[in-house]
């Protein structure tokens, strides 16, 4: 059974977009182009109004590249090649010559915001990308192989209310695929002292989160980015980005190669086959079965328990489970962040309360298990090519196991005192507390 299933999954492996990251909103925007009645259907993005940030002579190349999927076409490598195809450091200034953008604040916000993070690593991430793509309609982000390249959501990269309603606010469509449900999912990352929040909200309130400073925007930035680059070394290995053909289409030449989620996959699969049917219609509009309906969040939480994945998300694809397990790992090295992962009740309310969504099962710091924390080391040494040595001693003072969220706490207050930690020697001991800090509410979202 897992033979025939592993054959079916990696037979999509090589796909023409893989998007990923979820959000969004239902207010109108004001500043969207009016002659497009649709800007985003199902996930595809018109890019009807984007354009190269710096006016050069191959800018209205790297537009035609960035677009070439909405015409089922992708880009000449004889035309344009990979930012790093030459195996060098990548600088801020060569990723903002392969900018795209709708609106040139979205330009000015990304370059402050990666020089905010200021990181050598993922700057190097870039390499495998044609364009790096941020336009109004586009929701959700997604990284995608007819192009290689990426486009961005720019929920991401809003600054204030003027930049906010100039993003067109519909939703994720994937949230229509999991109305059926009997459990949500919910992840939030929280820093390793006072489990306060490392990323800010990616939502406007007009109260609480009304203007953001680049500050505020990079950790949320950096963990999208972490997450989407990671798919593009995934189907552009760096061993094989520097020998890139002059010639032919980019999709052809990554349709050659051996992927990383493939090695994954055939080195140690995910197991779970109710998680992975789940996954299935939770985010890629599978029809809904008996089973998958009837799953609780309890069931879920044995099945996960029990498996190596990083998120639920990681089902969906082994793509996604690549990108989940190397973005736990960035954001730990980066921010020293832990991921919270829980599957929660769903809210009978019209308008819930974040702790109306309570925790089914979960646990803090998913890192920390040493199946998952081995599949990550063995994700970041191939995308990163840093010693596994190296990425053992970066994760040595993770907590020593995850640590079981209490069930039936709702899911902000879980956030400071709702976790079970543990010994070495697996005894219980108090609960965790700590300062309130609930100034920027964590989004339900990867």
């Amino acid at each position: 059974m897992l033979q025939m299933k592993k054959r079916s999954i990696l037979a999509g492996s090589i796909i023409s977009a893989l998007l990923v990251g979820c959000g969004g909103g239902s207010s109108s925007s004001s500043d969207t182009p009016s002659s497009i009645a649709s800007p985003n259907v199902n996930g595809t993005p018109s890019l009807a109004s984007v354009s190269a940030v710096k006016a050069t002579s191959s800018s209205s190349d790297i537009v035609d590249c960035a677009k070439a999927f909405l015409d089922k076409r992708s880009c000449d490598l004889s035309i344009i090649q990979p930012i790093g195809v030459s195996g060098e450091a990548v600088t801020i200034e060569q990723i903002e010559d392969r900018l795209v953008v709708s609106h040139q604040w979205m330009a000015d916000s990304f370059i402050a915001a990666l020089r905010e993070i200021d990181d050598q690593d993922l700057l190097n991430l870039f390499k495998p990308l044609n364009s790096i793509v941020i336009s109004y309609d586009v929701r959700p982000s997604f990284y995608n192989t007819a192009t290689a390249s990426m486009y961005i959501d720019p929920k991401y990269v809003w600054r204030n209310k003027t930049e906010w309603d100039s993003i067109n606010q519909q939703d994720d469509y994937r949230k229509n695929f999991q109305t059926e449900f009997k459990f949500d999912k919910a992840q939030r990352y929280v820093d390793q002292n006072a489990y306060n929040y490392v990323t800010y909200s990616n939502s406007y309130n007009a109260y609480s989160n009304h203007r953001r400073d680049t500050e505020h925007i990079a950790p949320g930035l950096f963990r999208l980015l972490a997450h989407e680059l990671a798919h593009a070394n995934d189907f552009l290995p760096p061993s094989d980005l520097i020998q890139t053909p002059d010639s032919g289409s980019i999709s052809s030449y990554l349709g050659t190669l051996q992927t990383l989620n493939r090695d994954l996959f055939d080195r140690e699969p995910l197991t779970s086959t109710a998680l992975f049917d789940a996954a299935q219609v939770a985010f890629r509009g599978k029809t809904m079965t008996d089973e998958v309906r009837n799953l609780t969040g309890e069931d879920a939480g044995f099945e996960f328990a029990g498996d190596k994945a990083a998120a639920f998300y990681s089902y969906s694809h082994p793509a996604e489970d690549v990108a989940m397990l190397f973005e736990a790992y960035m954001m730990y090295k980066k921010y020293n962040a832990l991921s919270d992962f829980a599957f929660v009740s769903i809210p009978q309310t019209t308008n819930p309360t974040c702790n109306e969504w309570e925790i089914q099962w979960g646990q803090r710091s998913r890192l920390s298990s040493q199946g998952v924390q081995d599949r990550a080391v063995f994700v970041a040494n191939r995308i990163l090519n840093k010693p596994e040595s190296e990425i053992r001693l970066e994760l040595a003072n993770l907590p020593s196991r995850p640590s079981a969220f209490v069930k039936g706490k709702g899911w902000c207050e879980s956030r400071q005192n709702g976790v079970v930690t543990y010994t070495r020697s697996g005894q219980g001991i108090s609960g965790v507390g700590a300062n309130s800090n609930t100034r920027y509410l964590e989004d339900f979202e990867h």
